[in-house]
């Protein structure tokens, strides 16, 4: 640190531009070492990014929590958590513009770059823990203005750093906390295959989310209380935990308008990924690869299988490799859908109300009025029992689609946020009013093998993989809403994800874009889980400008699906 304060010292009366010269070395700041990944251009300029490391040892933590994978995950989310609400309080009490921040977490735990805790046998044999802060070097116009960065950079910042240190009992209390927490949710994982469940919900659990644009637990919510039917007991590390088990097969979600079935599914659409403790979804547990399918009307499909839910469409065009640079509701839900199962889901979850009701039903009268020779689209409800015979499970909520209740394993009632089990009585409803809707001849649905997606890609997407400013050196990954951009070309994001953040965009480009640059080979599905599997175990160091941006790392399948959604704009007059 007091090399820094007189290098800093040097740089009176001298040009902004020199505090670049920063990043030529690493600097020691005790028990951490500093190394400026990025130095803003002038004091205007997007904030610097300065990567702070230090042995785990040295914060008090215990040697045995650098030793695990899932410990270092819940600790490096705990202290996430501690230096960013140490920031936001810090920012409140500033009179100014507080200069450094951090990327802020959501409810959920997965690993991200601002703050990561990296194992011994990828660190010279010692657990460290790494943390980015974006900092606001001070400038007078264009100068560097010597006391405040000296004042920023050796005294404030220090001290920040210090809310990473658990040598405080009640501190490490909490963190230990926050790892049993995740310990306990993995274990309940592991039983959902042994005892034939695709999701479980324990008693206590808060669904209900503050608000549209929050997803903190509701405050004075209903807490979750299962049904006697589908009630599991589970002894996990020590604790009984019961609640409600949602066995495979065909699973119905029913209830009337703003009885909590939309809710209970978007719960469950959440907990492919862990949550922290107190967000009262944190022991939600569902099948690691489901994915929920919607209509995405106006995305983008490229050679895609849909025939199965799509026949040939007028004038001869095929859906057995279907192209289009703007879908109807109806064909991109069954494009969603196909491709959610070549790469590699087992459990699919769909709400009518974010359906295209062509893609779930055809009732008998229309198939009547504009009979079957003049109707390309087979609805799922002919299908669903043939997806079900090939091992894909679903968990589908319903208001209107009755004819689901015929092909139904299980059917929930949602009442006042309270699930009640009405199977018996949805048999006896399908057999008393029976549907007058016949099972077509279809297209077999075949083998769902997962494409080497980047095979056909490059072709179509190599030409906008190139700066978009004449001034850059290399292709950037930017973000306008939750349009994320690598170089010219553009991929719609808003329904990738139940609670999409900047970071996790981001991760997207960086990955995507490494991926599409590498022109030696075609990376295989394998090639890309080994990628995951690496950044996982060294974070985002592994790939390049992996530490350019605030990035938290996305499911295997948020990849296909979204490089899937990359395409070059179309140019002015070209054909959708």
């Amino acid at each position: 640190m007091k090399d820094l304060y007189q290098k800093l010292r040097t740089f009176t009366g001298k040009n902004y531009g020199l505090y670049k010269s920063l990043s030529q070395r690493i600097w020691d700041f005790g028990d951490f070492e500093l190394e400026f990944i990025h130095v803003q251009g002038d004091p205007y300029a997007p904030a610097s990014r300065l990567k702070f490391t230090a042995p785990l040892a040295s914060l008090g933590v215990p040697t045995e929590w650098g030793n695990f994978p899932l410990k270092r995950l819940a600790l490096a989310d705990f202290l996430l958590r501690r230096i960013s609400k140490e920031l936001e309080a810090r920012s409140l009490a500033s009179e100014d513009r507080f200069p450094v921040s951090i990327g802020a977490p959501g409810e959920e735990v997965i690993l991200r770059n601002a703050l990561w805790v990296g194992g011994p046998s990828e660190n010279n044999g010692k657990a460290v823990v790494e943390v980015i802060l974006n900092v606001e070097l001070p400038g007078e116009k264009r100068m560097v203005d010597v006391a405040a960065a000296a004042e920023l950079l050796t005294n404030t910042v220090p001290d920040v750093l210090t809310s990473l240190y658990l040598s405080a009992g009640d501190v490490r209390a909490m963190a230990q906390k926050s790892i049993e927490c995740l310990e306990i949710r993995e274990e309940l994982l592991k039983l959902l295959e042994p005892n034939g469940l695709v999701a479980f919900v324990p008693d206590g659990a808060v669904l209900p989310r503050e608000s549209g644009s929050s997803d903190r637990p509701k405050v004075d919510a209903l807490p979750f209380m299962s049904p006697e039917e589908l009630k599991k007991t589970f002894e996990v590390c020590g604790k009984k935990i019961i609640g409600m088990g949602i066995p495979k097969g065909i699973t119905i979600i029913a209830g009337g308008a703003y009885h909590g079935k939309s809710t209970l599914l978007s719960a469950l659409e959440s907990a492919v990924v862990p949550h922290i403790p107190g967000d009262g979804r944190e022991w939600i547990v569902c099948d690691s690869s489901a994915v929920r399918i919607a209509a995405e009307p106006g995305r983008i499909v490229r050679k895609t299988r849909i025939s199965p839910f799509v026949k040939e469409l007028p004038f001869g065009v095929s859906t057995e490799e279907f192209n289009t640079r703007s879908a109807s509701g109806s064909t991109s839900e069954a494009a969603n859908l196909i491709e959610a199962l070549e790469f590699g889901a087992h459990t699919l979850l769909i709400d009518e109300d974010a359906s295209a009701v062509n893609f779930l039903i055809r009732d008998p009268r229309m198939r009547a009025l504009i009979g079957e020779a003049n109707e390309p689209l087979i609805p799922l409800s002919d299908r669903v029992l043939e997806l079900s015979h090939l091992g894909v499970n679903m968990v589908i909520v319903v208001g209107a689609c009755g004819d689901y209740l015929s092909v139904a394993d299980t059917v929930i009632v949602m009442d006042k946020y309270l699930p009640r089990v009405e199977t018996e009585k949805a048999k006896k409803v399908a057999t008393e009013i029976p549907s007058l809707a016949k099972l077509e001849g279809t297209s077999s649905f075949g083998e769902f093998k997962s494409r080497e997606l980047l095979a056909f890609a490059k072709e179509a997407l190599l030409p906008g993989l190139k700066p978009r400013n004449p001034m850059e050196r290399q292709v950037k990954v930017r973000l306008r809403g939750e349009t994320l951009q690598i170089g010219f070309l553009e991929a719609d994001l808003r329904n990738l994800f139940p609670f999409g953040s900047a970071a996790l965009y981001n991760a997207l480009g960086l990955i995507l874009l490494n991926l599409l640059q590498n022109a030696e080979a075609e990376p295989t599905a394998e090639a890309i889980h080994e990628l995951f599997v690496q950044i996982q175990n060294v974070g985002f160091r592994k790939i390049p400008q992996g530490f350019s941006k605030e990035a938290a790392l996305p499911r295997e399948a948020e990849l296909a699906r979204a490089l899937l959604r990359l395409e070059n704009p179309p140019k002015p007059g070209e054909k959708q």
